[in-house]
């Protein structure tokens, strides 16, 4: 069938995209983040008749929603009443037919709106605004692209993201609406405690300066006079942290009448619309009382671990994408998101940030501290850490580490690699530590040849880490074979001289050709990892349990394991990966328990019985924490080493 319609097309061309210039949202940050674990819910201010705002053309989105939501009931209504054959390109032909063909009927799933959300009333409205970016649109986590944002930056996962400004040469400056915490801050004018949405991983909850956008729906002059309007309709506004607390001061507003937003997403010249071409989002055109009423429900005691999903699932429905939300609900993504908001967004603490990076020096400031004290105790703090670093005990050369066992790993929300890693460290300065990681093969092999007529052997390359040093061979071959150690091929990593060996290519491939040692007696490493001292050292990390020795006894076991793993593909992925974890297992220190695979599935995470503080299972699912880290490491590899991040795990 054909339908042609130029509706949309004219409708682009007369409206165009609008934008507005917006206020510089920067001010001073005079207040710190505290920890209180009451709620605070905004209030909203909807137009009635009378207000200021009924003097004012209707607004024009509302008449392009119009426009465009009659567009698509005509276009329904021509496809039940009009069929055109696949020959007849112009349509005429079906105003000649003789006998009506039967109409095609087409059912969608039936969507129940989240609890607590009214039914949608003649002024909401919301549709699929194509490429269109503009000040005042929504823009939704897309679901159709290979590779989301399960691994990195899962904030952005299904989020919903208000457009505070957008030029298409410059910049363009959102807010994500749909990621509510239950963290505080408090007000070092009116002695108040303010709830902190995140608002974007741009100047956000873990920065120094935090960039802070209060919105609210207020209408009197004071705040409209410092406030930018963001839809009309409504006067959907925003204002700075600064302004919202003087509007309090001054008796204009209370807290309950602002959302704060700490940081932003922002996208650079063309960018936003390059992503917008590999689906990587959608443009969405609403209302404000669709966010207004959003932004409410969410904030009436809405888990953070949920971290939005029913927002992103109405708007999709409401823009006719329901059926591609129902396709990914509940998938990986969305549990590493819930793990995300677990670690983030929660006051109990986080999980994961104090792994590999710095805190926040104002993170947990109470109220009384002045500006100078913080800065004066971050310095301190800095120093201290920096003179422990320099004292610690540091790894010798040659010693072998095993990520850690806790069922909660710290390498679930990043740096996957690490998971259940093996670790080899190689070199030991007062500036850095060096290693190399193990148990990854890649896609490459280097083929050996051996002089009986035997054919060549291929041993796979392992990923080794990101970096390299500059004018050493990109590769490093080893052993841990008592015989070749007898014999004196390679050379041991510091003073272990029963420990894993280090030898050249020509080393190696001398030595094979005389069969006194195969090919399969070697791995072979490209890459390295680098621990500053300044910063989490390795040494820091092992202290913390992150990382554990293992012991030199078990060394010799866990290498042998690892030459069984071949080549990285699709067909040898899953061997691969269990005799990553059999070598990973093999290397516990004696004092810790036997890791055990597990396949069951559980069955108590959701309904009846289902426990909310249950950390070894992911919040709302059925899902255990370790699994979805070794699903994390899966996908991981699937991603970056063989470049196939749909494969199926």
């Amino acid at each position: 069938m054909h339908m042609r319609s130029n509706s949309l097309l004219l409708l682009q061309s007369l409206f165009g995209i609008v934008t507005y210039d917006v206020i510089d949202a920067f001010s001073s940050f005079s207040s710190y983040i505290t920890r209180d674990t009451s709620y605070i819910t905004p209030r909203i201010h909807f137009a009635k008749p009378g207000d200021d705002g009924e003097e004012e053309d209707e607004d024009w989105r509302a008449f392009r929603a119009k426009l465009v939501m009659s567009e698509s009931s005509f276009a329904k209504q021509a496809e039940e009443e009009v069929v055109v054959s696949d020959d007849d390109l112009d349509g005429i032909g079906a105003l000649f037919q003789e006998k009506a063909k039967p109409k095609l009927t087409i059912s969608s799933p039936k969507f129940e709106l989240p609890e607590g959300f009214t039914p949608l009333d003649p002024s909401q409205w919301a549709y699929d605004s194509g490429n269109i970016i503009e000040k005042g649109a929504i823009i939704l986590g897309g679901a159709e692209q290979d590779f989301g944002f399960g691994l990195r930056q899962q904030y952005f996962h299904k989020a919903v993201i208000l457009v505070l400004d957008h030029d298409e040469n410059t910049f363009t400056k959102g807010i994500i609406l749909n990621r509510p915490s239950e963290k505080m801050m408090s007000d070092d004018v009116n002695g108040k405690e303010w709830r902190v949405w995140f608002g974007g991983d741009v100047q956000g909850l873990d920065s120094i300066l935090p960039d802070i956008v209060c919105l609210h729906s207020l209408k009197n002059e004071e705040a409209v006079g410092v406030s930018e309007t963001v839809m009309k309709d409504i006067q959907k506004q925003w204002t700075t942290f600064t302004n919202a607390k003087a509007l309090v001061k001054s008796g204009a507003a209370t807290v309950q009448d602002f959302w704060l937003f700490a940081g932003y997403a922002g996208w650079g010249p063309g960018q936003l619309s390059g992503e917008l071409d590999r689906k990587s989002w959608y443009m969405c055109a609403t209302d404000s009382q669709t966010l207004l009423k959003e932004l409410a429900r969410q904030s009436g005691g809405v888990d953070p671990r949920d971290a939005g999903l029913e927002t992103w699932e109405l708007l999709m429905n409401m823009i006719g994408r329901g059926e591609t939300a129902n396709k990914v609900s509940g998938n990986f993504d969305d549990l590493m998101l819930k793990e995300w908001g677990r670690g983030n967004l929660l006051l109990k603490g986080d999980a994961y940030s104090d792994v590999g990076v710095a805190r926040n020096p104002l993170w947990g400031a109470g109220i009384g501290y002045s500006e100078r004290d913080m800065r004066k105790e971050s310095v301190d703090s800095l120093m201290k850490e920096a003179k422990d670093l320099i004292l610690e005990d540091q790894l010798k050369p040659g010693t072998l580490l095993r990520a850690s066992s806790a069922e909660r790993s710290p390498f679930l929300l990043q740096k996957q690699e690490f998971h259940k890693s093996l670790c080899l460290v190689v070199v030991e300065d007062d500036k850095a530590t060096v290693g190399l990681i193990l148990n990854h093969p890649a896609t490459k092999g280097c083929e050996i040849k051996r002089r009986l007529n035997t054919g060549p052997s291929i041993v796979p390359i392992r990923y080794g880490g990101d970096f390299s040093i500059k004018g050493t061979s990109p590769v490093m071959w080893l052993h841990s074979n008592k015989q070749l150690r007898e014999w004196g091929v390679g050379k041991p990593f510091g003073e272990n001289k029963n420990g894993i060996y280090a030898c050249t290519q020509e080393e190696a491939g001398n030595i094979i050709a005389e069969n006194v040692a195969a090919p399969e007696d070697f791995l072979i490493v490209s890459g390295l990892c680098v621990w500053p001292k300044l910063g989490s050292s390795l040494a820091s990390e092992v202290k913390r349990g992150v990382f554990e020795k293992v012991p030199k006894s078990k060394v010799d076991k866990v290498f042998e394991i690892l030459l069984r793993q071949e080549v990285n593909n699709a067909d040898s992925f899953a061997k691969n990966f269990e005799l990553s974890l059999e070598a990973w297992e093999n290397a516990a220190p004696d004092e810790k328990s036997s890791y055990k695979k597990t396949s069951d599935t559980l069955t108590v995470g959701v309904g009846e019985g289902f426990d909310e503080e249950d950390d070894s299972i992911v919040f709302n699912s059925s899902t255990r924490v370790s699994d979805l880290a070794d699903d994390a490491l899966k996908k991981w590899i699937a991603t970056f080493l063989l470049g196939s991040p749909t494969l199926s795990l």
